[in-house]
């Protein structure tokens, strides 16, 4: 009864032990003594604490690190991903400029396209660089005064005045530089100043590589000078001269490549004329000192 008791006690402390290891434990001999069989189930006893001791630990130990292993996975994945999209980030619009994004006929075109119009323009523009016209030199000259006659009249409303009839003949100097390019000129403004009679000439081109001379002719007829006709009048009379502004305003441009490179220039031509009151025979002008200048704008 004593042996069955203890062998039920061992098989409660193995299910009370679940990690401990099972091993056959043979019963001592009847000859052995009470004391002997005490110390052997006391050896037992502590023999399965110290494997229950060891077991947990151990286990504990194998799946603390199965998890590191599980956690390193995981990390390496999720950095991988963040990595992938940064990548992806950084590409932006440049991955819609590949043959590789689509295998699509139409976007291999539109790929072919866009690649033969940027090569186009950069081929034109570095064209451009290469043979951009210089600015033109442009100048004016006074080409005579035919007659400037001042005279007694009244105007319409038959009030008594100065009246002023002139003709002046300028001549456009036109120096084009450019050797492949012509130069375009916008209708001049033209003004004579002491009483201010603006008047307007055609278009003008000017051929490329070439001076072209253009004369124009401004004047008026019967125009009636009020107050400033007297001191024209005292002006000649006196012997210093009458001093007149010819004023000439224009812009110039170059068409490059079709029209696509217009380049353009705004000129601004003055001249002070000093009109005696004397007229020359021979040339068929009034008397006058000239002097011009010529800016770029």
């Amino acid at each position: 009864m004593a042996k069955s008791s203890e062998e039920e006690e061992v098989e409660s402390l193995f299910r009370s032990y679940p990690y401990a290891a099972l091993y056959l434990v043979q019963s001592p001999p009847s000859t052995v003594n009470s004391h002997a069989t005490a110390s052997s189930n006391y050896n037992h006893l502590h023999h399965l604490n110290s494997c229950n001791n060891n077991s947990p630990i151990s286990h504990y130990s194998s799946s603390r690190g199965s998890n590191n292993s599980f956690l390193q996975d995981g990390d390496k994945k999720k950095l991988h991903s963040h990595e992938a999209l940064r990548n992806e980030e950084k590409r932006g619009w440049i991955k819609y400029l590949s043959f590789g994004y689509s295998n699509s006929g139409m976007w291999i075109l539109v790929q072919l396209r866009w690649r033969f119009l940027l090569s186009l323009i950069i081929a034109l523009f570095v064209f451009y660089i290469a043979a951009k016209p210089p600015p033109p030199n442009i100048f004016i000259k006074i080409g005579g005064i035919g007659g400037f006659r001042l005279a007694e009249g009244v105007d319409g409303s038959g009030a008594s005045t100065k009246i002023l009839s002139c003709n002046c003949s300028i001549d456009l100097i036109i120096e084009n530089k450019s050797k492949l390019f012509g130069l375009h000129i916008n209708p001049p403004f033209i003004q004579l100043l002491f009483g201010h009679l603006p008047f307007a000439g055609g278009e003008v081109y000017g051929e490329s590589d070439e001076t072209t001379i253009f004369n124009f002719k401004i004047g008026t007829r019967n125009k009636a000078m009020y107050g400033a006709g007297r001191n024209m009048q005292d002006l000649l009379e006196s012997g210093q001269g009458l001093p007149l502004l010819v004023k000439v305003k224009l812009r110039s441009s170059f068409h490059v490549i079709w029209g696509i490179f217009q380049p353009k220039f705004h000129h601004q031509l003055q001249c002070l004329v000093v009109l005696a009151d004397k007229y020359d025979k021979i040339h068929r002008t009034q008397v006058y000192n000239s002097t011009c200048i010529s800016n770029l704008l």
